[in-house]
């Protein structure tokens, strides 16, 4: 078996000493989530009464007018479509599709950030290993902006595949269950309720155990395809070889990491609180670094909207800005956790490729003329 505790003590001493790796963990950490019935009882203009209540109590004709204004559109525009949800179908439609397409633009540039920045980690650990060379964020970059990266994304989304069936396997019970519960009221259908939700339990178990493990085949798949430039296909099946004839030191590996996490998470907790004081210092970069595209944001979209929704769409770009300066310091621990984890999988993966070649090298040889 591998020396698990020489591979730990190699990757903190990278880790501390081969610094331009802390950017490309930064990087990692912060790209590796009918009418109005009788429960109605607000309003948010200023008509309700003589003195311009809300029924709550709250006078919103003494309210500044920007937030009168952002109340009454919230209550001609947003309210309607809830109450009358039937009514508004194209609009929760073109809603919904607005959101698809927020999610894939940050899905995308997460992942033009994330996979070159792994593969670059990847391949710096190993060149530094082999060499003992370092390089510059600029030649790391270059390490990882490559097909190996694009290779590493196609890698990962096959092995999400699982969860996307259990996903699409939960939509179809919910829809079943919902058609058996309109179809008969009664009693009957709570025995498909209660097989229903056993069914959802146990699938959730499975997808649990198989990603858990799928995860740790991933390690191997992925310095495959970033070290050994070897395909889509190739990285999967050479990456399962290799975890069969290392299973041992890879599922011990796989253990003595999971505790290293757990411990980090602690320390996590634990410098969230402590990091108050940095966090209260940070409010106010944070606040001028979310300003510049909030404002570039709230320009565009008041040009086809009135201001409430435009500002609301500049927040929800300016925000992310804002959170990610804001814990800086909590997403640079991150970054850090992921530089050594990925380190620690480097080196043995380095070490168990030695040991099998040497295994392969001491295996006794048949004769040519046996053949």
């Amino acid at each position: 078996m591998i020396d698990f505790g020489k591979i730990l003590k190699r990757s903190w001493y990278i880790l501390w000493n081969y610094r331009v790796l802390w950017i490309f963990g930064l990087l990692l950490a912060l790209t590796a989530g009918g009418g109005r019935g009788g429960n109605s009882n607000y309003q948010f203009s200023g008509n309700d009464g003589a003195n311009g209540n809300n029924g709550n109590g709250f006078d919103m004709s003494q309210a500044p007018e920007f937030l009168r204004e952002f109340a009454n559109w919230f209550e001609r525009d947003v309210i309607p479509l809830f109450e009358n949800p039937s009514q508004h179908i194209a609009t929760f439609i073109w809603i919904g599709v607005a959101i698809f397409l927020l999610i894939l633009i940050f899905s995308a540039i997460s992942a033009f950030i994330r996979y070159p920045s792994e593969v670059a980690v990847i391949r710096m650990v190993d060149r530094y290993e082999s060499s003992g060379e370092k390089v510059g964020f600029r030649e790391g970059w270059k390490l990882g902006w490559n097909r190996r990266a694009f290779r590493l994304w196609v890698i990962d989304l096959i092995i999400s595949l699982p969860a996307f069936l259990v996903f699409g396997t939960f939509l179809v019970l919910g829809i079943v269950f919902l058609i058996n519960a309109s179809n008969d009221p009664g009693d009957t259908w709570v025995g498909a309720m209660i097989a229903t939700i056993g069914c959802i339990f146990l699938l959730v178990f499975a997808i649990i155990i198989l990603m858990v493990f799928l995860g740790l085949l991933r390690q191997f798949f992925a310095r495959f395809a970033a070290l050994e430039e070897t395909s889509v296909g190739e990285s999967f099946r050479r990456g399962w070889n290799f975890f069969k004839q290392n299973w041992k030191s890879a599922a011990v590996m796989w253990l003595i990491m999971v505790a290293v996490g757990f411990g980090v998470g602690i320390v996590t907790i634990v410098a969230f609180f402590l990091l108050i004081p940095v966090y209260i210092v940070l409010l106010i970069p944070a606040a001028l670094a979310a300003t510049i595209p909030g404002l570039l944001i709230y320009g565009l979209a008041s040009l086809f909207l009135s201001w409430p929704p435009a500002l609301i769409i500049a927040a929800i770009f300016a925000l992310p800005v804002f959170f990610t300066v804001l814990f800086a310091p909590l997403f640079l621990f991150s970054g850090w956790y992921l530089i050594y984890d990925s380190t620690v999988w480097t080196l043995a993966y380095r070490e168990m490729k030695l040991i099998s070649n040497a295994s392969a090298a001491d295996a006794p040889q048949v004769p040519a003329e046996i053949l």
